[in-house]
C-alpha cells in the first residue's frame, strides 16, 4: 500500500465522523426544539390563546366600528348632499322670483316710459300746432293792423292834400294877408299832428 492511500482513508473516516456527530446533533436539537415548544405550549399557551382571541375581538371591533363610521359618514354626506340640493333649490326660487319681478318692473317701466314719450309726442304737436295757430293769428292781426294804419295814413294824405290844396286855392283866389296864411299852417300844422297821433 502507498503512502497516498495512507493518507486518504484516514481523512474519509474522519469526514464520516464528522457527518454522523453533525446528524446527531441535529437530532438532539430537534428532539429540543419539539420538546420546548411543548414546554412553551405547557407555559404559555393559555396566554397566548387568550391573547390571540382578544385580537380576534379587537379585529371584530373595529372591524364594526369602521362600518359603523362609514355608514354614519354615509348619512351625513346623504344628509348634507340634501340640505345642499334644498338649499340651493330654494336660492334657485328665489332667484328666479326675484329675475321674474325684476323682469316685470323693467315692462312696467318701459310701457310707462312708451306711454311717456306718446304724451309727450302729442303735447308736443299740439304746442306746435297752437304755436302755428298763434303764428297765423298774430300775423293776420298784424296784417290787418298795418293794412289799418296804411288805410289811415293814405287818408289823412288824402286830407291833407286837399286841405293844402283848398288853401292853395285860397291863397291864389283870395290873396290873404300873412296872418290868414299863418293861421291857415296852423291849423294845416295841427292837422298834421292830429294825424301822426291817430297812426
Amino acid at each position: 500500500m502507498s503512502t497516498d492511500a495512507v493518507d486518504t482513508q484516514p481523512s474519509t473516516l474522519v469526514s464520516e465522523q464528522a457527518a454522523e456527530n453533525s446528524a446527531r446533533l441535529r437530532a438532539d436539537d430537534s428532539g429540543q426544539s419539539g420538546n420546548l415548544e411543548k414546554i412553551r405550549d405547557i407555559l404559555f399557551g393559555q396566554q397566548a390563546r387568550d391573547h390571540e382571541r382578544r385580537f380576534t375581538l379587537l379585529e371584530q371591533n373595529l372591524a364594526k366600528e369602521a362600518n359603523a363610521l362609514r355608514t354614519e359618514l354615509n348619512k351625513r354626506f346623504d344628509a348634507l348632499e340634501a340640505y345642499m340640493q334644498q338649499e340651493v333649490a330654494v336660492l334657485s326660487g328665489r332667484l328666479q322670483h326675484e329675475q321674474h319681478v325684476r323682469g316685470e318692473a323693467v315692462q312696467q317701466l318701459l310701457a310707462d316710459l312708451t306711454g311717456l314719450g306718446t304724451v309727450v309726442e302729442r303735447k308736443s304737436t299740439e304746442l306746435a300746432q297752437q304755436t302755428l295757430q298763434a303764428e297765423q293769428t298774430l300775423r293776420q292781426e298784424a296784417l290787418a293792423h298795418m293794412l289799418e294804419l296804411k288805410d289811415n295814413l293814405r287818408q289823412t294824405q288824402t286830407q291833407l292834400t286837399d286841405s293844402l290844396d283848398r288853401s292853395v286855392k285860397d291863397l291864389r283866389h283870395a290873396k290873404t294877408d300873412r296872418t290868414v296864411l299863418a293861421e291857415l299852417l296852423a291849423e294845416l300844422s295841427k292837422k298834421l299832428q292830429d294825424g301822426a297821433q291817430q297812426s
